[in-house]
């Protein structure tokens, strides 16, 4: 544009102008392609890159031991799966396109600047320290402001999360106002602070403006004076506001890219605090033990959630007890007793403290992940199916299973009814978990999951507690049939009474064992539970 103005129009060289347009136009269009081909090749990587994140995240969830989970808490764990995840994908394609592009741009306009005129170029040296003053003072009120944005964001994803998931109970007691007021005031500071960090970063625009246009009207006045003594061209002049606005656009691209990773830091430093846990592996090595021949033995277990003090103390106490191969246990007792906690750590969701637990002649920890998976199969107390066909949640515990095999489990599960009722039969869609379905059935087919599974050791955790007491009476016939060891975490008496064995619980400690005849004389707060049951 200088050679244009100065020897084509200035010059009266006509004939450079065609030439020199001809360059400028094919330079345009390689800076287009260049540009298009930069935001094709941002997007793609930083798409692929959320997407690997995400995966990453989700193994790294299914590998972590239900303490951590515990303790991240789902909302958290939904949370960095998503919105962190976006945020930082965002950053990362906005950083291929501008990150390297800005420190081009700025060195080649003040490099262009000396070169056209020192004189010209003194200019950046009193623009430049305001510029980048201005940055600085905007991000160090805005870093602040962005890290207590991501708090409330949090809270405002689990206060939504838990309205919804209770729903049910918010209209019951008629407390949409409580919830709305609850929402609103997390809603609230969630813009004010928002708000708060968007009037400093607005600020920036304006500063670079007026400094940017100051810069200009001195160029302009300087370069007037210079024109007058003969130093520079009418095009040096030009050249040098446009090299101007060139460097007033990479601090712009500079205080963009600073500013999306501040806010990114936060986001990659809770992704990363997940992706650091330790996995929950089970690690195989302790084999056989020899004078340990029963299906289910508790040495001297005890567990505790924390760190077995204060809010953390111990959930189950020395505990001692075993059940022979194919025999039933049932353990009762009081809410917050341990019963449930119990069955976790048989399925190995949790670690005891201390003692060992040994199945089937081995050490639990003995076993890696697939050998106890086959071995021990548990239904849960909450009944969860996922959404799919009912032949799809049914095949989870055994992906080779036949139709008929799964209508078996069902018969047993005493479900098989409502299968063949329906048109689709297996092929009936269940929704997402299977609330098209009522509490009693999606037990009845978590049940007849587990049994389509023929595990060595079933674990049910009070999963009849929406079951009539008649169909209640058929299952227990069904499973006593099977030959897995059974054990059954119950509120139910007249399941109890026919169990092999039976532990009676209470405060996390075993109160009394045996027989339904053994426990009945001897403990208290056993006959207790048999006698209301019977009355009621």
């Amino acid at each position: 544009m200088s050679a244009i103005v100065n020897q084509g129009v200035l010059g009266g060289n006509t004939s450079l102008i065609v030439p020199m347009g001809i360059r400028m136009m094919v330079v345009v269009v390689l800076g287009m392609l260049g540009g298009l081909l930069s935001i094709f090749a941002a997007g793609t990587v930083s798409y692929r890159m959320g997407a690997d994140m995400r995966s990453a995240l989700f193994r790294k969830t299914m590998s972590l031991s239900f303490r951590d989970v515990d303790d991240l808490r789902t909302g958290s764990l939904i949370t960095r799966m998503t919105s962190d995840v976006q945020r930082v994908q965002g950053v990362v394609q906005a950083s291929m396109r501008l990150l390297f592009r800005f420190p081009i741009l700025f060195v080649g306009a003040v490099s262009m600047m000396l070169v056209i005129h020192l004189g010209l170029s003194s200019v950046l040296l009193i623009i430049l320290p305001v510029l980048i003053f201005s940055i600085v003072c905007v991000l160090k009120h805005v870093y602040p402001q962005i890290l207590s944005i991501q708090s409330v964001t949090d809270r405002q994803n689990t206060i939504v999360r838990e309205f919804i998931a209770g729903m049910p109970v918010v209209k019951s007691y008629v407390n949409e106002a409580g919830e709305f007021d609850r929402f609103k005031a997390n809603n609230d500071e969630l813009v004010e602070r928002s708000l708060r960090a968007a009037r400093w970063m607005l600020l920036l625009g304006p500063v670079m403006s007026l400094m940017l246009n100051i810069g200009v009207a001195v160029i302009v006045y300087y370069g007037a004076r210079l024109l007058k003594l003969g130093e520079v061209n009418v095009g040096d002049i030009m050249a040098s506001v446009n090299y101007m606005a060139q460097i007033l656009l990479s601090l712009l691209m500079a205080s963009h890219i600073i500013m999306s990773i501040t806010e990114a830091q936060a986001s990659m430093s809770r992704v990363d605090e997940v992706l650091s846990l330790p996995d929950d592996s089970l690690a195989s090595g302790e084999g056989d033990v020899s004078g340990v021949t029963d299906a289910i033995l508790f040495d001297h277990v005890s567990f505790s959630y924390g760190d077995g003090k204060g809010k953390g103390g111990k959930v189950l106490n020395d505990l001692c007890f075993s059940i022979r191969e194919g025999g039933t246990l049932a353990i009762v007792g009081g809410t917050g007793s341990g019963k449930s906690t119990i069955a976790h750590l048989m399925a190995r969701f949790y670690v005891p403290s201390s003692g060992t637990i040994w199945m089937n002649g081995r050490a639990l920890n003995g076993y890696d992940e697939v050998e106890l998976r086959r071995v021990v199969g548990i239904v849960m107390q909450d009944a969860l199916l996922f959404s799919g066909t009912l032949r799809d949640n049914l095949r989870w515990g055994n992906l080779s299973a036949s139709d008929e095999d799964l209508l078996l489990a069902c018969e047993k599960a005493q479900i098989a009814d409502f299968v063949r009722s329906r048109p689709e039969g297996l092929d009936y869609q269940v929704s997402q978990k299977g609330m098209n379905l009522s509490g009693g059935q999606r037990q009845r087919f978590s049940i007849a999951r587990a049994l389509a599974g023929n595990y060595d050791i079933l674990i049910f955790d009070d999963c009849l507690s929406a079951v009539d007491v008649h169909t209640d009476s058929l299952i227990r016939k069904e499973l006593a049939k099977t030959r897995a060891t059974k054990v059954i975490v119950t509120q139910r008496m007249s399941t109890v009474r026919s169990a092999d064995w039976i532990l009676v619980l209470d405060k996390g400690r075993i109160l009394a064992q045996g027989t339904h005849g053994d426990l009945y004389p001897s403990c208290e707060l056993y006959r207790e539970m048999c006698d209301k049951q019977m009355n009621m």
